[in-house]
């Protein structure tokens, strides 16, 4: 060997600066800090625009919805009531109310109506002799004369008030101390053929049954009532908000404004109110307002056959609202954000790091091209020009060292060429000796038909093997997936089927739990325990499976493996401990039990195909579609399942490499067999 050339000394530092690395990141937290800044400006802008928009989007909904439901449940009955009003069999009742025949035909009417309505209750009242007549389903079916209004009885206002009224109805929440009831009161007048009033005729709806039905509302922080024109509360979630006694009533406390503190809110939601009703109930206008205390944004909308306005507030500090376009643009903007910090990043990456290298990329291909007369030259103080001046020696020492290497080239090459020859021999003797352990022969032996084994090593030994052993009446069937693959797979292979082999030969069959937990056992006992072997990957997955053929009974336990299967309609699975044999920490296991039926196929398979990468995303293949195709095809017959497999996980490989060992074992004893 020629002696190597004297080392040329290193060339000398060149100007003191920043380094490479301090430049990056300056740059780095500068632009950072640009776009963050820039962020926080128009994050608060724009979550000051999502409450707006969420919450108006909420309340709007919130109120066109009460309104249907309103217009559902009183809308029918004020019908009804109307019809009942201008009834002519009512009307000659209430112009000759001493005439026995006319009371007893209203009365046989009324009951028709009664049936009728929602809460089965109707009432008619007479403005000559001012007796209240009710009719409930206690009463039927024939109503009863209840009191007679009087004009000094403030209970009574509504009564005088509604005969005055010029609109013909009205509708009134009150709670009736005479009939003991609280109901959203329907009044109609009734009038006869000259339009004189001559009494008020309607029904009631149960005030607990409309607050649930109607304002029912499960979203936090959402309130919706009910206003009449001088925005009295007629309805809402709390009845102690209600005003009751509206009609001919001129002193309301219980209105919408007193529960506003800000004159500028009262008067907003005046002007509100006014548009609502002026649009007849098309428009849902909007405002901010501070109701009880709290930030909110509220919508109404009107209902002109009832002249009632629907008004929904949104606590903007408790309501959980959702818009999904107002988030995916705040997603596109965070992405903007993002993609021109990269652009800045980039930019002064390309500046001082990139384009610098891709100069000295070049000189360096061209010295690697054999043109070693190419200097390189820096006066740069950072990384790079140590780097440039770094090549540049290293240029001048390649010519010495070029020919030395091409002769230890040829020697290594040949030594390896002999190593591999070597390795590759001992690698396929081990595949022999691996394959003598699978109960290939026993099982066609025995199960011929009854069974079908699927195993693919990654290499051309793996860290998968299955078991069988079977004695009078009984047998067993085992997967076993070691950690690793190849050499090192295949070597705990030899481990683990020890280890089985001397839990089989002490513990029963018909546990296999017991078995799992001897293996165990004794491959502590097999394997080192100091600090440095528990760093190497030791452990095993098991699934055992005892048939019991007398019985008819299948009993399994695994070790992080599971058993599926299936009768051809739906696939089951046990899942296996979550611990393996010869863990890290030792793990306990239980039997689980499946009746052996007719035309029920059983699989045990080990994570390597669940773990097998394909498809258009590249995800594993997974136990859901590893269930979806045994439902498919568990009816056929075994070679066929078999046949089907493996046409599956080739068409969801495509042209992935298989990624570890894949072994599955199935089997299916019918009652013939």
């Amino acid at each position: 060997m020629p002696p190597l050339p004297a080392p040329v000394p290193p060339p000398q530092a060149g100007r003191a600066g920043w380094s490479l690395r301090s430049k990056t990141v300056g740059l780095l937290l500068a632009a950072t800090a640009v776009i963050l800044l820039a962020a926080l400006l128009i994050g608060i802008r724009v979550a000051e625009d999502i409450r707006e928009n969420l919450g108006t989007a909420l309340a709007r909904n919130h109120a066109q919805l009460t309104k249907q439901r309103i217009l559902s449940a009183v809308g029918r009955e004020m019908a009804l009531a109307q019809r009942f009003a201008e009834s002519t069999v009512l009307r000659e009742w209430m112009t000759g109310e001493q005439d026995a025949a006319k009371t007893e035909r209203f009365f046989r009417e009324g009951e028709g109506f009664r049936r009728a309505f929602a809460d089965q209750a109707y009432f008619a009242a007479l403005a000559s002799s001012r007796h209240f007549y009710f009719a409930d389903p206690q009463a039927a079916p024939r109503a009863a004369m209840r009191y007679t209004a009087d004009p000094a009885n403030p209970d009574d206002a509504w009564f005088f008030a509604t005969l005055k009224s010029s609109q013909g109805y009205s509708l009134n929440v009150d709670y009736d101390k005479k009939l003991q009831v609280t109901n959203v009161w329907i009044n109609i007048v009734v009038r006869d053929e000259g339009e004189r009033p001559i009494g008020i005729a309607g029904t009631g709806l149960n005030l607990s049954r409309f607050l649930s039905n109607v304002l029912a509302n499960r979203e936090t922080g959402v309130v919706t009532m009910v206003l009449d024109q001088n925005g009295a509360i007629i309805a809402h979630p709390d009845p102690r908000q209600i005003a009751y006694a509206t009609a001919g009533n001129q002193n309301i406390e219980k209105t919408i404004y007193r529960l506003l503190e800000r004159p500028a809110d009262k008067e907003a939601l005046r002007r509100t109110l006014v548009a609502a009703a002026s649009d007849e109930g098309e428009g849902t206008p909007t405002l901010r307002l501070k109701l009880e205390g709290a930030p909110s944004l509220a919508a109404a909308t009107y209902i002109p056959s009832l002249r009632w306005t629907v008004l929904t507030a949104v606590d903007l500090n408790t309501s959980r609202v959702f818009d999904a376009p107002l988030i995916t643009a705040l997603a596109l903007g965070s992405l903007l954000l993002l993609a021109l910090l990269v652009g800045l990043y980039t930019a002064g990456l390309n500046r001082l790091v990139l384009a610098p290298l891709a100069a000295l990329t070049a000189a360096v291909q061209r010295i690697g091209a054999g043109h070693y007369g190419e200097r390189l030259r820096s006066n740069r103080g950072d990384e790079i020009g140590a780097l440039t001046r770094a090549f540049d020696t290293m240029a001048q020492q390649v010519r010495a060292h070029s020919e030395n290497l091409e002769r230890l080239v040829d020697e290594r090459t040949r030594e390896l060429a002999e190593a591999h020859r070597k390795v590759t021999d001992s690698i396929r003797y081990a595949s022999l000796i691996q394959h003598a352990i699978l109960p290939d022969r026993a099982l066609k032996a025995d199960l011929q038909g009854q069974y079908f084994v699927l195993w693919r090593p990654r290499d051309v030994v793996g860290g998968d093997f299955y078991l069988y052993r079977s004695a009078t009446g009984q047998c067993l069937f085992g997967v076993v997936d070691c950690a690793g693959h190849g050499v090192p797979g295949a070597c705990m292979t030899m481990i683990a089927h020890a280890a089985l082999e001397v839990a089989l030969g002490d513990t029963p069959w018909q546990d296999p739990a017991a078995l799992l937990q001897r293996t165990d056992q004794v491959a502590r006992g097999m394997l080192p325990g100091d600090d440095r072997s528990r760093q190497i990957a030791t452990s095993m997955d098991m699934g055992l499976c005892h048939v019991d053929l007398e019985r008819r009974l299948v009993t399994f336990a695994g070790a992080r493996l599971g058993l599926f299967w299936s009768d051809g309609d739906n696939c089951e699975e046990i899942p296996g401990h979550r611990r393996g044999v010869n863990d890290r920490r030792s793990g306990s296991y239980d039997n689980a039990q499946v009746p052996l039926a007719a035309g029920r196929t059983f699989y045990l398979v080990s994570d390597g195909l669940l773990d097998q990468a394909g498809g258009d995303q590249g995800y594993g293949f997974g136990a859901r579609r590893l269930a979806a195709w045994i439902r498919t095809h568990a009816h056929l017959p075994l070679a066929e399942q078999k046949s089907a497999l493996l046409e599956e996980i080739q068409a969801y490989q495509g042209p992935l490499a298989q990624r570890d060992d894949i072994t599955l074992l199935a089997f299916r004893f019918d009652d013939q067999r």
